[in-house]
């Protein structure tokens, strides 16, 4: 058993709690609190390099929940400290779920700073982790700019369905009818700011309006402008207070839904810059249909993917520890992204309902979604199995569908990302494995 001195943090915005034990968890310093700042560190660093010597510990492991943002400076400052790390430093990096889950077989206790340093603590001792955390500054300015699309595109998708709502209040029949594919397109969205004001215009004005705003590329203005004809009487007629109180919210809401299309289109030019440094994510970008932005989340999230298939695992079948394989990081990964259905057994009972997890790693999750929605308009053995798992699905057709492509897309990024090789279709592999024919037998 090793002698390392055990330390548990417990991160807030202002400071930063300490439980320190020893490997019998015996509490050697306890619920010492420092500042969450460079000068609170400093004053971490010498406590723990005093208590070292004192007790002589010959290492230190020291772990911490990934609460927000809060523990990012301490680790990094802690992996960047070359007398710690000299010291026999590893650091530990936590899911607050799991330390919750290992508080509650404590019994009921107050929840507060100092004794939650304290199970940090026990649990850092009592489960050992298989691989210690370490700054992987490589794809962090990327995930910066991944996470920062997610969170738009949500902002984005949240503002069209409100602005949809209050549409159908204003203009009922617009989203029925639909007189144009994107409904927020360049051209509806002119429509929709100048609504109240084609009441007045003549068909012809009409025409040549929409001419000018879809800049010539409608099929046929005319037939358009015989719709929104239609959709005006169709509507139901509004009082004017309200029809006009309705109409700024709607303009104002349609600005807001530009300007965050406008900031998405700004941060994919940023994650296109920052990409073109990460040669897996030209790998996955060759996948039909994934495109750079996708392969840039996924990449950014899963980081060195040698990580899940280094190491040993157990063997049931065996009762021996193993190898693992790619296979093995197939469903690691899987299962960080939240895509997997946890069984549900007790004696002689097996639950036939598996709901999917969905813990984890939320943005890992969105990406690996939406690649897996794009390679099934572009696969044909992605569409197939699609098509397939569709038909198999008593409710919610197309997200379990979709949701099962892209566990099954696991697969082939894992396999690119660990062989950094660029994708290749199957006739391209049966080619690449067929021996030349030789010069004597054409």
């Amino acid at each position: 058993m090793s002698n390392h001195l055990q330390v548990g943090i417990d991160f807030a915005l202002k400071q930063a709690v300490f439980y320190l034990a020893s490997p019998d968890g015996h509490p050697v310093a306890t619920h010492k609190s420092y500042a969450n700042s460079a000068v609170g560190y400093a004053q971490v660093k010498d406590l723990l390099t005093t208590t070292m010597q004192r007790r002589g510990f010959d290492g230190l492991d020291i772990a911490g929940e990934a609460t927000s943002t809060y523990w990012m400076p301490y680790f990094l400052q802690l992996a960047s400290d070359a007398d710690l790390t000299a010291a026999g430093l590893r650091l530990v990096l936590l899911n607050p779920r799991w330390v919750y889950w290992h508080k509650k077989s404590f019994g009921d206790e107050n929840k507060a700073d100092p004794s939650d340093a304290y199970y940090v603590t026990e649990y850092l001792r009592t489960h050992p982790a298989a691989a210690g955390w370490s700054p992987q500054l490589g794809t962090w300015p990327l995930r910066c700019y991944t996470r920062l699309r997610f969170r738009l595109a949500h902002q984005v998708a949240g503002q069209k369905c409100y602005y949809l709502t209050l549409l159908f209040l204003s203009n009922s029949a617009y989203s029925q009818r639909k007189p144009f594919s994107d409904l927020f397109g360049p051209t509806s969205q002119q429509v929709l700011s100048h609504w109240p004001e084609l009441d007045a215009l003549a068909e012809e004005d009409m025409v040549e309006l929409l001419e000018t705003w879809s800049k010539h590329r409608l099929s046929d203005p005319l037939q358009t402008a015989q719709r929104l004809a239609e959709i005006r009487a169709e509507s139901f007629v509004v009082p004017e207070p309200l029809q006009t109180a309705v109409q700024r919210c709607l303009d104002l809401t349609l600005q807001q839904i530009r300007v965050g299309e406008e900031q998405i289109a700004t941060v994919e030019g940023w994650i296109a810059q920052e990409a073109a440094q990460h040669p897996d994510v030209a790998h996955l970008a060759t996948i039909p249909g994934i495109g750079p932005v996708c392969s840039s989340g996924i990449v950014a999230e899963l980081g060195d993917v040698e990580r899940f298939v280094n190491g040993e695992r157990w063997d049931a079948h065996r009762q021996q520890m193993v190898p693992r394989n790619l296979r093995n990081a197939e469903d690691a990964v899987a299962k960080i992204a939240g895509l997997w259905w946890p069984r549900r057994e007790s004696a002689d009972f097996a639950a036939e309902d598996r709901r999917m997890a969905k813990t984890g790693n939320r943005y890992l999750r969105y990406y690996l979604i939406e690649a897996a929605d794009r390679m099934r308009l572009s696969l044909p053995d992605y569409r197939l199995y699609y098509e397939a798992k569709y038909r198999e699905a008593t409710k919610h057709h197309y997200k379990r569908a979709l949701v099962l492509t892209a566990r099954k897309a696991v697969g082939l990024i894992v396999g690119l990302l660990h062989r950094h090789e660029p994708y290749r279709s199957r006739e391209e592999r049966q080619a690449a494995q067929t021996p030349p024919a030789s010069a004597n037998n054409p």
